[in-house]
């Protein structure tokens, strides 16, 4: 069961409350982590994840608009984009964690953003990917038109900016302190 992953590193140890009466308290008792770049670099990471992302998501949200301007027919080809709703949506709590990331983490902590946060940016750079090939096909069989050049403008911008927040993965490296 996966709710009991991160059982072994809590212990349940006896406090005292204010009613006077004995209840169990769960301590961290396993190891903490930290990440291996230096303080300067782990900062302009977080910064610069944090602008890609929000660029990122604003691409998407103009790409939704998009689907009104699009041919109805054809819609098939935006269900790439409507489902890079989800993982766009774990990138930016990834990303949020991140710069909410305390210098000593938890395993719970060090998973959530070091294991999650490269697996929701894989996915947003893979749903990108196939968008814009759904649009490139859409311009092969329909032709250009404003709309349609304007979408695959969008869905390419996506699609780098999807590209560099995976590179950025880099950076989420960790080591156990001692």
């Amino acid at each position: 069961m996966r709710s009991k992953r991160y059982l072994k590193d809590y212990q349940l140890t006896p406090q005292l409350t204010a009613k006077g009466r004995l209840s169990p308290a769960a301590s961290y008792i396993g190891s903490y982590y930290r990440f291996t770049a230096a303080p300067e670099a782990l900062a302009g990471a977080k910064r610069t994840y944090l602008i890609l992302t929000a660029a990122a998501v604003i691409l998407l949200l103009v790409q939704l608009w998009f689907t009104d301007l699009i041919d109805r027919e054809r819609r098939y080809l935006l269900l790439p984009m409507a489902f890079n709703i989800f993982p766009a949506f774990g990138t930016v709590m990834g990303v949020l964690r991140l710069r909410l990331a305390p210098e000593k983490m938890t395993l719970r902590q060090r998973d959530r953003i070091c294991n999650r946060l490269p697996a929701f940016s894989f996915g947003f750079l893979a749903f990108a990917l196939l968008s814009l090939i759904a649009c490139i096909v859409q311009l092969i069989l329909n032709g250009v038109t404003v709309p349609t050049a304007l979408y695959c403008a969008d869905a390419a911008g996506l699609s780098v900016l999807c590209v560099f927040i995976f590179r950025l993965r880099r950076i989420l490296k960790t080591e156990t302190l001692a």
